[in-house]
């Protein structure tokens, strides 16, 4: 479901996308990825509110998301909280400095 929803946000089909994750989020509440990204499919498709609301609990969810952080600092910004937005990307900024390139679940072992 997922990367069928990334298939269609890329070719700017919201409404599809919108579809799919909802689908992802129903098998998988906690999809932080899923959570991403609704969230910003409903900032273009201007509804700004549920932006938010889902991107909070994104963060919630992971607070040590930068990706979630950056998208909620966008969408406050959209709505002209620019105090709240500031400290949403100042704290993605702070998180991705200390994030890995590479997640560590992707990393062979190596003995």
């Amino acid at each position: 479901m997922f990367m069928r929803a990334l298939i269609h946000e890329h070719k700017h089909e919201f409404v599809e996308a919108k579809k799919y994750y909802d689908n992802a989020i129903a098998i998988n509440p906690g999809h932080i990825r899923s959570l991403q990204h609704l969230g910003m499919v409903l900032h273009y498709m201007g509804n700004i509110v549920l932006a938010e609301k889902v991107l909070r609990e994104a963060v919630n969810i992971d607070p040590t998301s930068h990706q979630s952080w950056n998208s909620l600092g966008k969408v406050l910004e959209s709505q002209g909280e620019y105090e709240a937005a500031s400290d949403c990307l100042y704290t993605a900024v702070e998180l991705e400095s200390t994030s890995p390139i590479v997640p560590f679940t992707s990393v062979p072992r190596v003995l």
